[in-house]
């Protein structure tokens, strides 16, 4: 089989593939995750346990279950270079599908891997085996494989509950939060050359998962709203300061002045030198940059001028 690709945009609506990689802090992830190591030397730390994985296990947990992973030393090249952890969500599925009787047998599964559902034996190596030929692409083939590893998993019996009880979480309220920690920290870094994998660790998500998650709760992608609020803070510069708009162009995060002023210009209309020259008659009457601010916001926050070209990004 060919090198496996890694999902790295929030096209992957129905599922994707990871590799095992270790993780610091725990991870509340909003996807089911089935994790299938295939190799000893793993360690499934779930809210206070532990469980030392074998290659014979597979653990299915819920969204929001607070859990990471740990590799022995001997085992990280090994299991690191495999694709052995599936994410995957059921909206993209359609809520009549899933709430069909051939798919009451699926929900049942997934209801109960709130707990955290172990799997071992034999089925075990069915699961390794619709694995491997799961692919992070788009042809239908790959969603036929995926449904037939949910039926597997929903006809096993033999499973065993890591957890006696399950946090009841409130799913709104904690991608609210989320949400917030990661527009706080791009606020706080944008002159500094940020990038999805920086953003989402402060969420403790996976990239893919979080430019899924971002996309839907902000209603574009992290990469167009980098560049508005890169241009939003520029604006506030042109019209606050002295600054040189190369000068500007570097504080707001931007490579290069040439892409800068073509950002500038299809978010805005003008280039950086006009906006600045048509609010010259603001800088006369700059005595609290609180108040420019909320000018500048107010324009930036027009609708109709702000979002007609938002497609180009």
């Amino acid at each position: 089989m060919n090198q496996k690709i890694m999902a790295n945009t929030p096209e992957f609506h129905l599922f994707d593939l990871q590799k095992v990689e270790e993780s610091q802090h725990m991870i509340f992830g909003a996807d089911y995750i089935l994790i299938q190591p295939n190799s000893d030397g793993c360690t499934l730390h779930l809210a206070n346990k532990q469980y030392k994985l074998k290659k014979s296990d597979a653990v299915l947990l819920a969204p929001f279950n607070p859990f990471r992973l740990s590799v022995e030393s001997s085992a990280k090249t090994k299991i690191n270079n495999q694709y052995n952890i599936l994410h995957f969500r059921l909206h993209a599925l359609g809520q009549t599908f899933v709430d069909s009787v051939q798919f009451r047998l699926v929900r049942e599964m997934l209801e109960e891997a709130k707990w955290g559902s172990l799997f071992t034996g034999e089925v075990v190596n069915e699961v390794r085996h619709q694995l491997n030929q799961m692919e992070n692409k788009f042809d239908f083939i790959h969603v036929i494989y995926f449904l037939e590893l949910l039926n597997t998993l929903a006809k096993e019996k033999n499973k065993v509950r890591l957890l006696e009880d399950h946090l009841e979480i409130n799913t709104a309220k904690k991608a609210e939060d989320r949400l917030q920690v990661a527009l706080d920290y791009i606020e706080g870094n944008l002159s500094e050359p940020l990038s999805v994998a920086q953003v989402s660790k402060q969420v403790h998500m996976a990239e893919s998962t979080f430019s899924r998650f971002f996309h839907s709760n902000k209603g574009v992608t992290f990469k167009q709203y980098l560049i508005e609020q890169r241009v939003r803070q520029a604006a506030r510069y042109l019209v606050s300061t002295d600054w040189s708009i190369a000068t500007i162009s570097a504080e707001v995060g931007f490579s290069s002045l040439s892409n800068f002023n073509s950002k500038f210009k299809n978010l805005l209309r003008v280039t950086p030198k006009k906006y600045r020259s048509d609010h010259i008659d603001m800088r006369s009457e700059i005595n609290d940059s609180i108040s420019i601010v909320g000018q500048v916001q107010r324009q930036c926050n027009d609708k109709d001028n702000f979002h007609a070209h938002a497609s180009v990004f």
